[in-house]
């Protein structure tokens, strides 16, 4: 871990791995493409571009999945409306007092307060541990996933960058995708970039420069993109798909 950025080594894996994103509770939509891919835990690994829970109906299937060895995710806002929450609390905020805790309860989080104290802790605990960004190494490029998109556009700066001063953009921004002409299409310092967070206005998988936007709606869509990156440790993304 490099300044709260995953870095795994992949050009060695053997098996695939599948990028999904925005999750957001629907842990039966995405059941229903494990099984359609015929995803093996054994050897495959799913990388997730964040927000797991919230607005969903299953949100509280979340310990089942973010602490398997296969299953790896960056932290979306959502992961980060929890954190803040809990940590507010530690704070001696009052609840009725608590602009976390209305943010959270407000944007799809009202399953989380049902849950006992002991099991809002550990999925707490599991957010707070999770990675601003994950670097995906593979034998012939490297992909990066992040939640929003890269500060500056430029994944080395990104990675030098201290929590607080990236998290803005990282987790949070839209800019990028909503006012494209602002900004060099393409992120340095990686092959390509996935990310969720904005919900494509086409409903499938949008790229922009060399980065893949895959957020598909699913709380509202019922789709789940889920989409192949590697195979036995080669990158399978190309130009062809931008």
């Amino acid at each position: 871990m490099v300044n709260n950025i995953l870095e795994l080594n992949l050009e060695n894996h053997e098996g695939r791995v599948w990028f999904s994103t925005d999750i957001h509770g629907h842990f039966d939509l995405l059941h229903e493409q494990l099984q359609l891919q015929d995803f093996d835990i054994t050897k495959d690994l799913l990388v997730v571009g964040g927000d797991n829970c919230d607005r969903g109906p299953c949100s509280d299937w979340i310990l089942d999945y973010i602490n398997e060895p296969w299953y790896i995710s960056v932290r979306g806002n959502h992961e980060q409306m929890v954190v803040d929450y809990i940590e507010s609390l530690a704070m001696g905020e009052e609840y009725r007092e608590n602009e976390a805790a209305r943010m959270l309860y407000h944007n799809g989080g009202e399953w989380f307060f049902d849950q006992p104290w002991s099991k809002q802790v550990a999925i707490y605990e599991s957010f707070k541990s999770l990675p601003i960004g994950i670097e995906l190494k593979f034998e012939n490029g490297v992909v990066g996933v992040v939640h929003a998109q890269c500060p500056w556009s430029d994944w080395g700066q990104f990675k030098e960058m201290p929590w607080e001063d990236a998290e803005s953009t990282a987790i949070w921004a839209r800019s990028k995708y909503d006012f494209p002409e602002r900004f060099d299409y393409s992120v340095q310092g990686v092959n390509y970039l996935l990310s969720g967070h904005t919900p494509t206005k086409s409903g499938d998988i949008e790229w922009v420069g060399n980065q893949a936007y895959v957020d598909t709606g699913c709380f509202f869509s019922g789709k789940l993109a889920f989409m192949q990156v590697s195979f036995n440790g080669k990158c399978l993304l190309s130009e062809e798909g931008l």
